[in-house]
Formats: C-alpha cells, sequence, structure tokens
C-alpha cells in the first residue's frame, strides 16, 4: 500500500508491524500543508491531491535507518535524543562565562582518560574555566554574604570567636566546592565501575545467549545492546550505530576499541569480549562452546571477587561510622565544659553551641562520611518502582487502618500533638503533687527543683520539663513513622509481591523454555505451564494473562504481553519480566526451538544473578546487623545515659570550681591529680553551660536525628537504590529508639538523682 513499509529502529534493525511511516511529515510540511477553513470549504478533489502529493514526497525520499534519523520529525528527535547531564550542561554554561580564565589549558592524561570513558563533551578550556570561575566567584560571593549576614542586628551578640569561625565557613565553601568540581569526572568513573559489576554479567550473557544460537556478532551485540542495562549497554547502542554510520569499517574494530577502553576499568570484561571475538574463528562447535562458556565464567568469578573485596573493606568505615554518631557524643558532653574554661570567653558549653554541634555539625558529618561509605556499593539488583498511583493502592494521602482509609499526614500530626499534650499534663500534675506535698513552696520553687528549660518559664511562664521532652521525642518518631508507613507501606508491600513473582520468573522460564523445546506451541506451552506450576503468581497472573489475550481476543504474541489497554505488563512495573518476555517475543518468531534455547539461557542468567546478590547479601551481613542493631538499640541506650549523666558531670565539676579558683593545688591534692582539672574549670561556665533539661532535648533530637541516618545508611548497603524499603526501614526503626531513648534517660536520670 502507499506510504506504508515496514519499520526499522535506529540501531537494532528490529522488524516492528507495519503502521503509518513513522518519518511522518516534516515540521516545515506541517506548515506547508493546506488546512481547510470554514469561511472556504476545501473540495474533496483538493484533499486527494495533497494527500497524493505528500506520499508521493514519501516515496521519493531514500530508505534506510540513516535517512530516517534525518527525515524525522522534531519532535521525535528531541525524544529519543539522550539528556545531556548536569555536569556538562554546569561546565558549558560557567565555560562561557568565564571563558578568559581556561586559555591554554589541558587535560591531565587522568582527566582526558575519564572524560572519554564517561562520553563529556567538554573541552579542557571550559573544565578549568569552570573550576576557575567557582573558586573565585564562589570566594567573592561567600564574603559579601558573611560580612552582609554578620552587620544585621540579631548577628550582634554572637561571641567574635564564633563570627570568625562563621566567615572562614563561608569563605572555605567555595574551595571545597571547586575541588569537589574537579573530583567529581573521577567519582562518575568510580561509579560507573560499580555499576558495570552487575550490569556486564547480565550483557555478556546476552551475547553468549545468541552467540550459542548463530555466531553472529553483530547479531550479539545488537541484542545485547536493545535488552542490556546501565552505560555498558548504552556503549553497546552506539557501537551499533557506529558501525552503521561508516565510522568503523566492522563489528569487531568497535568491539575491539570498546574492550580496551573498558579494560581500564573491568579487566574482566575486556578479556571476556576478547574470548567471544575469537569464538567466531573457531569452527569447531564444541571449542567455540568452551570459549564462550570461559568468558561468562570470568565474568562472574571476577565480579563475585571484586563484591567479596568491597565486603571486606566496608566493615572498617563502618566502625567509624559508631565512633563518630555515639562514641563522640560522650566525649564531648565531659569535653565541651572544659574547654569552654580553656578558651577564655568562647563558652562551648551554652545551649546554642551545644545544639549547633550536636543537631547540625555531628549530623552533617554522619551523613557525608555515610554517603562516602554507600558510594562504594555495587548496585545488583534494581529493584521495581511502585508509582504512587499504582492499581490496588489507597487514594493519594490515604492509608488504610483496619479497613479504614485515614490521612496519614493528619493522623500522624494528632500523635503528635496528643503526645506532646500529654507530657505537657504529666509535668504538670507533678508539679501539682509537689505542691500539695509541700505547700510552704511556690510553684516558683517547686519548678526551680525540677529539669526543665528556664527559656519558656522565664519568658512565657509555660513550664516545658521531662515528660514534655519525651512526649516531643516520641510523638515526632511516631510523626515520621506513620507518614512514611501510609505513603509508602503500602507501595512497599506491593514492591515484596512483585519481587516474588521475579524470584519465580526463572523458574517459570525453565518450565516453558521445557515444554517449547517440545516444539509445542507457544500457546501449548503457556497452557502446559500453568498446570505445572499451580502456586505460582506469575503463571496465575502474567502467564495466564498472555494466553487469554491470544486464545480469547486473537491477539499477537507481543500485542497479548505489551498491549497498553489488555497487555499482560500493562501494570507489571519489573524490568527483569518486561525484558525476559522481549526476550521470548523476539526469540519465537526465530521458532520455538531457538526461544527454548534462549529462554534456557536467560534463566540461567537470572540465577546467575540471583546468586550474585545473595551472594553480596551474605557478605554484608555483619556489617548491616552491626549497623541495625547500632540505630535501633545501642545508639538510644547510650545517648540517654548522656543526656542523664550532663546534670552530674556539670554539678561536679561545678562543685570542685571554687577550690581551682582560689587555691594553687599541687598534683597530690584531690583524687589523682583532680587539682589540675579544678583550675581548668570555672563557675562562669558551669552557670551558663545548657542546664539539664534542655541538654535532654537537644540530645534527643540527636537521637532521631543519628537513627535515621544510620537506619538510611544500613537500608541502602541492604538495597541500593531502593527509596520504598529506606522508608519503611526508619519508620520502624524510629519509634522503637525514641521509646528506649525516654525510658532509658528516666531510669538513668532517677538513678543519678538518687546516687547525687
Amino acid at each position: 500500500m502507499p506510504g506504508r513499509r515496514e519499520a526499522r529502529t535506529r540501531r537494532g534493525g528490529k522488524k516492528e508491524e507495519p503502521k503509518e511511516s513513522i518519518i511522518g511529515p516534516t515540521v516545515l510540511e506541517e506548515e506547508q500543508a493546506p488546512q481547510p477553513r470554514k469561511e472556504a470549504p476545501v473540495e474533496p478533489v483538493e484533499v486527494e491531491e495533497v494527500g497524493r502529493r505528500e506520499r508521493r514526497k514519501r516515496e521519493e525520499r531514500p530508505h534506510g535507518l540513516y535517512y530516517e534519523e534525518l527525515y524525522k520529525p522534531k519532535e521525535a528527535m528531541e525524544e529519543g535524543r539522550p539528556s545531556v547531564p548536569a555536569f556538562v550542561r554546569l561546565t558549558k554554561s560557567f565555560g562561557k562565562l568565564f571563558k578568559g580564565l581556561g586559555k591554554g589549558a589541558y587535560f591531565t592524561p587522568q582527566q582526558q582518560e575519564a572524560v572519554s570513558f564517561l562520553g563529556y563533551d567538554i573541552s579542557p578550556e571550559e573544565f578549568h574555566a569552570t573550576y576557575k570561575g567557582i573558586f573565585i566567584s564562589g570566594i567573592l560571593l561567600g564574603v559579601v554574604i558573611a560580612f552582609g549576614l554578620l552587620s544585621l542586628p540579631a548577628f550582634a551578640a554572637i561571641d567574635d570567636a564564633i563570627k570568625i569561625v562563621f566567615v572562614i565557613l563561608f569563605i572555605l565553601a567555595p574551595v571545597v566546592l571547586s575541588f569537589a568540581y574537579q573530583k567529581y569526572l573521577f567519582y562518575e568513573v568510580e561509579k560507573e565501575k560499580m555499576m558495570a559489576l552487575a550490569y556486564i554479567p547480565e550483557i555478556i550473557n546476552y551475547l553468549v545467549m545468541t552467540m550459542r544460537l548463530s555466531p553472529n556478532l553483530e547479531r550479539a551485540v545488537e541484542f545485547a545492546a536493545a535488552h542490556g542495562r546501565g552505560k555498558i549497554a548504552e556503549d553497546f547502542k552506539k557501537l551499533v550505530w557506529d558501525v552503521q554510520i561508516g565510522k568503523y569499517s566492522s563489528i569487531e574494530e568497535g568491539l575491539d576499541e570498546l574492550a580496551y577502553r573498558w579494560g581500564n576499568y573491568n579487566d574482566d570484561f575486556k578479556h571476556a569480549l576478547m574470548l567471544i571475538r575469537s569464538s567466531v574463528l573457531e569452527n569447531d562447535p564444541q571449542r567455540r562452546e568452551a570459549l564462550l562458556e570461559k568468558a561468562l565464567e570470568d565474568v562472574l568469578e571476577g565480579s563475585k571477587e571484586k563484591m567479596d573485596l568491597y565486603a571486606r573493606r566496608l566493615h572498617q568505615p563502618t566502625v567509624y561510622l559508631y565512633y563518630f554518631g555515639i562514641l563522640l557524643p560522650l566525649l564531648l558532653a565531659i569535653i565541651l565544659p572544659i574547654a569552654s574554661s580553656l578558651m577564655g570567653g568562647l563558652n562551648l558549653a551554652k545551649a546554642e553551641y551545644v545544639f549547633l554541634i550536636y543537631n547540625l555539625f555531628i549530623p552533617i558529618a554522619i551523613f557525608f562520611w555515610g554517603g562516602f561509605i554507600l558510594a562504594g556499593r555495587p548496585p545488583t539488583y534494581v529493584p521495581p518502582d511502585i508509582p504512587e498511583r499504582f492499581p490496588g493502592l489507597p487514594k493519594k494521602g490515604l492509608m488504610k487502618v483496619l479497613g479504614l482509609s485515614l490521612p496519614y499526614f493528619w493522623t500522624a500530626l494528632m500523635l503528635l500533638i496528643a503526645l506532646v499534650w500529654a507530657g505537657h499534663y504529666l509535668d504538670n500534675a507533678q508539679i501539682e503533687d509537689m505542691l500539695k506535698s509541700a505547700p510552704y513552696l511556690t510553684k516558683d520553687e517547686v519548678v526551680a527543683k525540677l529539669p526543665n528549660i528556664p527559656l519558656f518559664y522565664s519568658r512565657f511562664h509555660l513550664f516545658v520539663g521531662q515528660f514534655t521532652i519525651y512526649g516531643l521525642v516520641i510523638g515526632v518518631s511516631l510523626f515520621a513513622s506513620v507518614y512514611f508507613l501510609g505513603k509508602y507501606g503500602a507501595r512497599k508491600k506491593i514492591q515484596d509481591e512483585i519481587r516474588g513473582m521475579e524470584a519465580e520468573f526463572k523458574d517459570a522460564l525453565y518450565v516453558l523454555a521445557s515444554r517449547l523445546g517440545e516444539n509445542r506451541p507457544i500457546e501449548d506451552a503457556l497452557r502446559h505451564s500453568i498446570e505445572f506450576l499451580p502456586k505460582s503468581r506469575i503463571a496465575n497472573t502474567v502467564f495466564r494473562k498472555i494466553l487469554d489475550n491470544i486464545s480469547t481476543l486473537g491477539m499477537t504474541l507481543e500485542n497479548a504481553i505489551s498491549d497498553p489497554v489488555f497487555g499482560a505488563t500493562k501494570n507489571l512495573p519489573s524490568q527483569v519480566i518486561r525484558g525476559g518476555l522481549n526476550v521470548l517475543v523476539n526469540s519465537v518468531q526465530l521458532g520455538v526451538n531457538v526461544a527454548a534455547k534462549s529462554l534456557m539461557s536467560l534463566a540461567i542468567q537470572l540465577r546467575n544473578a540471583q546468586k550474585i546478590d545473595e551472594m553480596l547479601r551474605k557478605l554484608l551481613e555483619d556489617v548491616t546487623v552491626m549497623l541495625k542493631s547500632m540505630a535501633t538499640f545501642v545508639a538510644p541506650i547510650v545517648l540517654a545515659v548522656i543526656a542523664s549523666m550532663q546534670r552530674l558531670i556539670i554539678s561536679s565539676l561545678s562543685s570542685i570550681a571554687p577550690v581551682g579558683a582560689n587555691e594553687t593545688l599541687t598534683g597530690t591534692t584531690g583524687f589523682g591529680g583532680m587539682g589540675g582539672l579544678t583550675k581548668m574549670f570555672s563557675a562562669e561556665v558551669a552557670k551558663n553551660a545548657a542546664d539539664p533539661a534542655t541538654f535532654m532535648l537537644i540530645i534527643g533530637v540527636y537521637t532521631i536525628e543519628v537513627v535515621a541516618v544510620l537506619t538510611y545508611f544500613n537500608s541502602q548497603i541492604e538495597d541500593t537504590n531502593n527509596k520504598l524499603h529506606t522508608y519503611v526501614s526508619i519508620a520502624y526503626a524510629l519509634p522503637i529508639a525514641a521509646i528506649l531513648f525516654c525510658a532509658t534517660s528516666y531510669i538513668a536520670s532517677s538513678f543519678f538523682v538518687a546516687a547525687g
């Protein structure tokens, strides 16, 4: 039919169903095409003549992949164009803005290698101009902002030493940013190197799978490029395109160049490509099979060795997290009052400085250190992404509780308010009991004896005591827990179900391949697989839906799987299952025997990927168990003891301060030379130090922060790039940690008060 022809993809050359030309009219033709007007209707003869001219133009165009790309509509070309990385956009923009700073610059060999590997379209002049521009403009901007803020009246009461630190931080920030920009290339290379540990075995298996069916290297590369993941798959797609446009004289030449480019980062991958390349030259089928099997085994063993090395390296940095997050706050509770006396006018034990140290600086340091640890984690598995409007989920903003639909945000907020009010009620009840037992005391005298935050009572006459703080800590934890469970809990449950289907998929593929190997048609093979696996969810949902679409609706296999309305994978966000069924569609077109061999190889590849993931989980089990126990149990208990000890530490130091201030003590005075300590501490520091209730509130907030951060990194180590698992893990850990903190703090405070 005129105007119709078979469409081919740009790189893979895969056939699609006949349809209207994918080229379509260009933008210019659309503008030139006459449109009917209401005031002057166009005769049918004129419309037919216009359509005839357009069809003639399409037929006169040269056919082929290269020309189809040239004649694509502008919108289609924009959709297919890969997005430019933010790093490249930033470099281009700053390179133009600070063009004069990069003249005569050149890449170091390491930088040139990294830029070539990542495929970034940036020049040495642009790179160095951006680096120097960030450094110079950042320092100037930091100085202006720092002195502008310090000139405000709100900053007048701040100590001069803190102002100096404040200015230094603003000036040093551009130095850190420029350094991070310069090192970003190597960070991205290391990231791709780690991701390749998961993607390379997969893409090598696709190459081997195709080479076993037909020793055609170009077809194998096209198949691997179409089904692989990550940067390595993108490089394969680019290789196919470069061969088609004549950049390489043969696929072998391009594959050799790709092997040596990746060889600097993964030597196993380079040798695997060499073995696959040499298998084409082998005439003996047994020798060819041995080479292909060797290529696959080498890549798998290399990935296992690198993951084992990563797991071993992870232990020591994790111990540092324990030091930073738990032991450092314990030491600071003792060191800060003493350091305040040594530093003269700078009282680091004051509430505002303790807040900055505990609730800002230490959590940020832990977060960045955890990010450094997590950067080397190889992603062995990509979890299915469950959208918010996935079928079966509650409406947006609602959660299911005992069959009721509740708004999770307002439910969480009501819990927070209720717990804070309950704590405040208990505090006031405690005051009333003390007034009844000692009627000669006034309320102010009773409040002075109880741990409270003086700021609230002196300004607002509002008593904020120990139980109010407990209510706030537990309330905030429950607020976050209910919110995260309401927003992500149902999605996590569906994700777990789909992951269970993915675990069953390899067995279902094996059964399906066995039936196809008996020369059965795909309908019979699907029917037998459903009967053979009666308890399998993948068989009873996906396979049954495919079979129903074929037998009842008369669909083709491809439409039965991927039809946007009735397809079996319409509501199945699993790349593993979708990719496997795509292999089934492509291989069935070549015959059931070819499909059987392809599915059998795919089942083996999925099993190998599962083994690698399980192996890494076992290797990391010691680290994840330690982090989980540290975040949920150890951190809240130790921090609660720190919060309770602060009163004892300050009172003990203040009680010996007058001795140290008025007398010159010898080394034999006191317990083990305590006289040296007394001379370092002053009563003024104890007077201005954070009171016990304020310190407990600061440590309570810090407990929530450190538990959330440690749980975040632990969940990311367990299951990389799975935000559902991360948020649900935090939701379960926070309430347990908060209750432990409050209970331990109450018991320890009672003990220290009784002992003191």
